[in-house]
């Protein structure tokens, strides 16, 4: 049996290094059939329904299909529903979409379309990479084709990181 490191932050570094190699399949949420999906013709009425509950849509192409095309979020809502300031030295487009200018009818109409995903054979240091990178809490694991499978959360990498942890300091092994 390997000896365990006498220090609480070298069992985490040394969990962590070997963590960071875990293909993003291990972990992932698999349950298509249980996250927030909809449509791009969606009602936005439907889509606040759906957020009271979830703080993210994932958005496919049409029923029946789990090709990705958008997401919205909390954040994506907050933009609509706060009272736009219009300033005269903006530079760049602005971005008009809001209630109070009756342009959101459908959920296509506040969905982010640039889509940062990642592929269930990706390790878990290029999720946290990326995650890192564009500042967001999940990512929608897609195959090849651009299919969701899976999502993988800051919420499911910090729980079974934690777990890992626990059975490392309790069997002692590598």
């Amino acid at each position: 049996m390997a000896q365990k490191p006498k220090r609480d932050h070298e069992d985490i570094q040394y969990v962590l290094k070997h963590f960071y190699k875990v293909p993003v399949e291990t972990i992932m949420k698999k349950d298509i059939w249980n996250m927030p999906i909809a449509y791009p013709d969606t009602p936005i009425e439907d889509i606040l329904s759906i957020m009271t509950a979830r703080r993210h849509i994932w958005i496919v192409e049409k029923k029946g299909s789990t090709k990705l095309m958008g997401i919205i979020t909390e954040k994506d809502l907050l933009d609509i529903m706060a009272p736009k300031k219009i300033k005269p030295y903006a530079i760049g487009g602005i971005d008009m979409r809001s209630f109070l200018f009756g342009n959101i009818i459908y959920a296509k109409d506040i969905m982010v379309r640039k889509i940062v995903s990642v592929e269930a054979t990706d390790t878990i240091e290029r999720a946290l990479e990326k995650m890192k990178s564009f500042r967001i809490r999940r990512l929608p694991v897609v195959d090849n084709k651009g299919n969701l499978v899976g999502e993988l959360t800051i919420k499911t990498i910090i729980i079974q990181f934690r777990k890992v942890l626990k059975w490392y300091r309790i069997t002692g092994k590598e």
